[in-house]
């Protein structure tokens, strides 16, 4: 079946929307679950993750101390629309703390996904932090 680029970039931005939300909320499964069973998480400067369940565990040391908040936008498809796709995508990070919130990181995702059933998952995800 072909999928035009408005649905894959839609399907894309449910992925990575999906993503910021359990990473904020520290949950690790439904993290670990945005990724295929062989997929690969790559972040600077805390090492490469293949699998879901190392992503899993990965994920859970990294389990909020405080709140945070993942703002993702200008999200680009970067192949043309199939069944896998590439899209790269910038990120800033906020913690909230006692003088409220602040940006901590600023980077961009590199990601590869692919389509299961009506969903996008994950293959390879790369943050990388400028």
């Amino acid at each position: 079946m072909t999928i035009s680029t408005e649905a894959a970039l839609a399907g894309v931005q449910t992925a990575i929307a999906a993503y910021a939300h359990a990473i904020d909320a520290g949950r690790t499964d439904a993290v670990a679950d945005l990724f295929t069973e062989d997929g690969v998480a790559e972040i600077t400067g805390q090492g490469t993750f293949e699998g879901r369940e190392t992503i899993r565990k990965a994920y859970e040391a990294f389990a909020p101390q405080a709140p945070q908040l993942h703002l993702v936008g200008n999200t680009l498809l970067t192949s043309p629309p199939g069944d896998e796709v590439t899209a790269t995508s910038n990120l800033v990070f906020f913690v909230r703390g006692e003088e409220g919130w602040a940006v901590q990181l600023v980077g961009n995702y590199e990601d590869t996904l692919v389509r299961v059933g009506d969903a996008w998952k994950f293959r390879r995800r790369v943050t990388t932090f400028k």
